[in-house]
């Protein structure tokens, strides 16, 4: 099966970005959300199929993504990848929380997401 990725990026050109990188290398993007509502209603009509979300830290209308990668977590067991430009340690130490995928800062290369998601299994 492939792996089914949900974006949470309110930044739409990177969002775009990204999901081309993903398409190209066969993976299937979930659904974009800009702000934590909109990644929670997107796991919630999802049936449980989303194996990963690619996370910034920063999203729209105020909203935290470590609190959205926390809430998906907890309600779906959906792990995050950090992706974004304020990566700092205290960051980092309460992403570690949620026990993400990883960390990849901006700007990021293709490699790097790639090599990042390689690791997720496929939720079957």
């Amino acid at each position: 099966m492939t792996l089914r990725i949900l974006i949470v990026e309110d930044e739409l050109l990177l969002a775009m970005d990204l999901e081309d990188i993903l398409l190209e290398a066969g993976y299937v993007v979930a659904g974009h959300a800009t702000d934590m509502k909109q990644a929670i209603a997107l796991a919630e009509g999802s049936g449980s199929r989303i194996d990963v979300a690619i996370m910034d830290v920063n999203l729209a209308r105020g909203s935290n993504g470590v609190e959205t990668a926390g809430v998906l977590r907890r309600r779906w067991n959906i792990p995050s990848l950090f992706l974004s430009g304020n990566l700092d340690e205290r960051t980092r130490a309460l992403a570690s929380e949620w026990a993400p995928i990883g960390f990849v800062g901006k700007p990021f290369s293709e490699r790097e997401v790639l090599k990042a998601l390689s690791c997720v299994e496929v939720v079957t």
